[in-house]
């Protein structure tokens, strides 16, 4: 391996959560010697897809604690059974 990139995204919501995602990006020599320098559209596409799975993921969990707010008190109900 000649080259690693490592790609941290971090989200925090307003309950104080955080979410780190990590994408490790590998280059091998071969690819430095056939001229393959920067980012190709398949490294594009693996960060774009860690992206987007974190953000959704995030965001749902994040919907699914504001929905558990009661809006009179500011208290978390309770999860129904």
């Amino acid at each position: 391996m000649a080259v690693e990139w490592t790609i941290t995204i971090e989200g925090k919501n307003e309950f104080g959560v955080v979410c780190r995602k990590a994408v490790r990006i590998d280059k091998s020599w071969e690819r430095l010697f056939d001229g393959d320098i920067g980012l190709s559209i398949e490294d594009g596409k693996t960060i774009m897809t860690a992206l987007q799975s974190a953000v959704v993921a995030h965001e749902a969990e994040t919907y699914s604690l504001f929905r558990r707010v009661c809006p009179d008190c500011h208290m978390f109900r309770p999860v129904k059974d």
